[in-house]
């Protein structure tokens, strides 16, 4: 497309010049121009959209059929906002977070990832079956709650009219607000009351932010992918269903707390719920629903991964914000062998694909992780090896201080030479107090255990 030396010139960056990387994973790639935005991308778009959707032309697909990767999966990791729409937020310096292409990266996850089915079927977006909505009174930024006692209630409402209009609830980071379906909007409007002590409003809030962190958070439950491995025990991974839903404990479990739906004015210093209740073109769960978790889209089998995740943040290089482990930090990509029950599995925990447990798909934790290159060759990394600069200076120094305690503690307790204080005495008797510091008696059992 040409303008990138003048891009990085403008941005007083790093010569472009010395990589091979364009050579190595370079290919044609079918593109439109983009001439006018409306709506919500006229003030998201800056260089354009990246279509990663199940479409042959996505980049994705493109990059399986000109064989830059081995499957058609990747996975997007957006952010934790602590604030919504704080000053932070409108630094341009930060990024909304981390896409790997080919497979999904374990180092990034706080949770198993949990599968949920993708029942897209002849377009191209991606749509999930919402099957409950919670509220959590106290907040909490994470599935798990804060602390005890935190009451929890299901909203009261028609899950087959909730997921009609788009034979789904669309998932779509593009959408910068949580859509409900018409269907939801009494039982939220009175649950929210209850908890609250106030109306739900669309309008500015003054509040504080201790305030906006008290509010309800919104836990949405939905339907487990149809070849989820049900022989472990679903209270064991924090975003499944578990006891909160007993007929359908493989469910996934979405934490939205308030921080991620209230938006921050900052010219007028007001709050407003990016919100819609009273939707007729169907349910949508968008960007501020998926902040603070790591999306794995597995195109092949319909099914998409989530997980909560607070190491979104790519990390700084001389070029800018990128990712400097690119094209060498391992993925894992979920190997397609024969046999096996659904989705090919060998078990709860061994499904031979090298994947950590993944929240009841196939999964072990295995003692090699698999490398997959982006032309399918497999390499084998021992599991925490030390391969970045950054991390063996973390090594070296540790190592250093370990070899000075080691030190430190032989001279303060290696054993003295009493020769010389007996010797002052001429052969007489040791002073009381000398009698008293040095004479060192072992534990009898002790001494017996050393002995034998």
């Amino acid at each position: 497309v040409g303008g990138a030396d003048a891009e990085i010139a403008k941005l007083g960056r790093i010569d472009a010049t010395g990589t091979n990387v364009p050579e190595d994973h370079g290919f044609p790639l079918v593109f439109a121009c983009q001439t006018e935005a409306t709506g919500w991308y006229s003030s998201q778009v800056r260089d354009g959209i990246v279509g990663l959707s199940t479409a042959r032309t996505s980049l994705v697909n493109q990059m399986v059929f000109q064989d830059k990767l081995k499957y058609p999966r990747y996975c997007m990791c957006f952010e934790q906002r602590i604030l919504a729409g704080d000053k932070d937020d409108e630094n341009a310096g930060r990024s909304a977070g981390v896409m790997t292409l080919g497979g999904y990266n374990p180092r990034i996850l706080d949770a198993p990832l949990v599968y949920v089915q993708n029942y897209e079927e002849e377009g191209s977006r991606y749509k999930v079956h919402v099957r409950n909505i919670y509220f959590r009174s106290g907040g909490g930024q994470s599935i798990v709650p804060d602390r005890d006692g935190q009451a929890v209630v299901r909203l009261n409402f028609d899950e087959d009219m909730f997921n009609l209009k788009n034979g789904g609830t669309i998932l779509d980071s593009g959408v910068p607000l949580l859509i409900f379906d018409e269907s939801a909007q009494r039982s939220f409007l009175a649950e929210w009351k209850k908890m609250v002590g106030s109306d739900f409003t669309l309008g500015k809030m003054l509040l504080t932010e201790n305030d906006v962190k008290a509010l309800p958070t919104i836990i949405i439950q939905i339907k487990a992918h149809e070849g989820v491995d049900k022989s472990f025990n679903p209270r064991t991974v924090p975003n499944m269903a578990g006891d909160r839903d007993t007929n359908h404990p493989f469910d996934a479990l979405l934490a939205v707390p308030a921080t991620h739906y209230m938006e921050y004015n900052r010219s007028t210093g007001t709050y407003r719920a990016k919100i819609t209740l009273d939707s007729k073109l169907g349910s949508f769960l968008g960007i501020n629903a998926m902040q603070g978790h790591a999306f794995f889209y597995d195109l092949a089998k319909d099914r998409i991964g989530l997980a909560e995740s607070y190491n979104c943040m790519p990390k700084m290089s001389p070029a800018g914000l990128v990712d400097d482990d690119m094209f060498e930090l391992p993925t894992v990509q979920v190997e397609t062998v024969a046999g096996g029950g659904p989705d090919n599995e060998q078990g709860p925990y061994d499904p031979g694909d090298g994947a950590p447990f993944n929240g009841g798909m196939p999964g072990k934790m295995p003692g090699v992780t698999p490398t997959y290159g982006f032309d399918g060759s497999v390499e084998e990394e021992d599991a925490g090896m030390c391969v970045t600069a950054t991390c063996i200076s973390f090594v070296t120094v540790g190592y250093c201080v370990v070899v000075i305690a080691l030190a430190v503690a032989y001279r303060k307790h290696r054993p003295r030479d009493r020769s010389k204080q007996f010797d002052d005495h001429d052969g007489g008797e040791v002073e009381d107090d000398f009698r008293d510091s040095v004479t060192e008696v072992l534990n009898p059992e002790f001494e017996q255990h050393v002995r034998n």
